[in-house]
């Protein structure tokens, strides 16, 4: 099977503590957008990663997500999760995250396939430049 539009998965994710917009310095106790777009990057990622060859990955690229209504905490949400685009290493897919009340969460997300040696090797060369540069 080839990557290609169409192709889609879901999953669906409690609300725990750790997960609250209170837990990382916000006031709202009710479920954090970076936590939300965690939750849409282990989705998309689901969809897809397990086509690729295998010293391929992929990593975020673009987020244009919009978090429309709180949930509150220990409820869950689900999230669906479309492959729309592919535009050589670049996968874009439609997102949308629900809880028990209706949508909560929506938009795009691209993600980009990269080497796996290429990106640790990418990854050990800034901690290098950065330990240097002190």
């Amino acid at each position: 099977m080839t990557i290609q539009p169409g192709l889609s998965a879901q999953a669906t994710h409690r609300v725990d503590t750790i997960s609250l917009a209170d837990q990382w310095g916000g006031e709202a106790h009710a479920l954090a957008s970076p936590i939300m777009i965690i939750f849409i990057e282990q989705t998309c990622m689901k969809a897809t990663d397990h086509l690729l060859p295998e010293d391929q990955m992929t990593v975020g690229y673009n987020f244009e997500i919009k978090h429309l209504a709180p949930t509150p905490p220990e409820w869950e949400v689900t999230v669906d999760a479309e492959l729309i685009e592919v535009d050589g290493r670049m996968m874009t897919y439609r997102v949308c995250v629900r809880d028990a009340v209706g949508v909560v969460g929506e938009g795009i997300h691209t993600r980009c396939a990269v080497s796996r040696s290429g990106f640790h090797q990418r990854l050990a060369e800034r901690r290098d430049s950065a330990a240097l540069a002190q």
